[in-house]
């Protein structure tokens, strides 16, 4: 956990924990693989592991950010992913797929009990003794139980229940993008009717199978493009376009942008006024 008073402008960057920033004043810009949104006081972005961020053009800008381990997750807080109120703060679905980063803005009035509540959670993140660990918990959950009251998301939520073959479906299309996958194919794997698996997924992902692997494929050609230096047309082949001109076209799709200036926008880190941190 840590207070930035003044937070700088940052160049894109991801963990690999659940993150959550508070925004608590001032303003800047949100940068994601997705795009870039304007963000100030009363925001809180849910950040999924490995999801890569970035902050620009900030002003003033002051949050805390809380980095929840996915022990701390399987763990002490394991029973929140059934909970209706929490559930979606803390598990956000992975079959939506992407670089998606949730935000939720807290309702006037809200922002001055966030801010002593995360004070308060803060303050027992730096003490040390045995009952730390049963403390912050504690104040964890006092935290996300008046978020999940007194915030709305600014996405659908999606529904608790999904089928076990739309998850696993995201599975495998996700541990081998570069396969030459076909619905009959990806059906074949479930030992399920293509038509049914396509039903299951749209009303679960609002897409198409095949639609979500583009998707996964442009959004791990980003990540790719962020933190190596492969040249473009071998960044296409290993998320499975083969083809520079289908990747170059499939990637100007989702991003609106060719693959080399996106890799030039995203490593940029402006120069900062400088932080102050806690």
């Amino acid at each position: 956990m840590n207070h930035m008073r003044r937070q700088p402008n940052t160049s894109a960057h991801h963990h690999d924990c659940l993150e959550m920033a508070f925004l608590l004043g001032g303003e800047g810009v949100h940068r994601t693989t997705s795009g870039e949104t304007p963000c100030g006081a009363g925001q809180i972005f849910l950040i999924p592991p490995g999801v890569w961020h970035a902050y620009d053009r900030c002003r003033n800008l002051e949050l805390y950010n809380c980095l929840l381990s996915q022990a701390l997750l399987d763990g002490p807080l394991a029973w929140t992913a059934q909970d209706p109120a929490l559930g979606p703060l803390l598990s956000p679905a992975p079959w939506q797929g992407g670089s998606q980063v949730l935000t939720w803005v807290l309702q006037k009035g809200a922002l001055s009990m966030v801010r002593r509540l995360l004070v308060a959670l803060a303050r027992t993140y730096r003490e040390t003794g045995v009952s730390r660990q049963g403390k912050l918990v504690s104040e964890l959950l006092m935290l996300l139980d008046y978020v999940a009251m007194e915030s709305s998301p600014t996405h659908a939520l999606e529904p608790m229940a999904v089928h076990s073959a739309v998850r696993r479906a995201a599975e495998l299309l996700r541990a081998d993008l570069a396969r030459g996958w076909s619905l009959p194919e990806l059906a074949g794997e479930l030992r399920i009717h293509p038509s049914y698996l396509a039903r299951l997924f749209r009303q679960a992902t609002d897409c198409a199978p095949m639609k979500f692997l583009a998707r996964e494929r442009a959004h791990k050609a980003a990540q790719l493009l962020l933190i190596t230096d492969w040249p473009v047309s071998e960044i296409g082949g290993r998320v499975g376009w083969e083809d520079p001109k289908q990747f170059a076209r499939s990637f100007h799709q989702h991003f609106g942008e060719a693959a080399s200036a996106f890799r030039r926008r995203m490593r940029r880190n402006s120069a900062g006024e400088g932080a102050g941190r806690d």
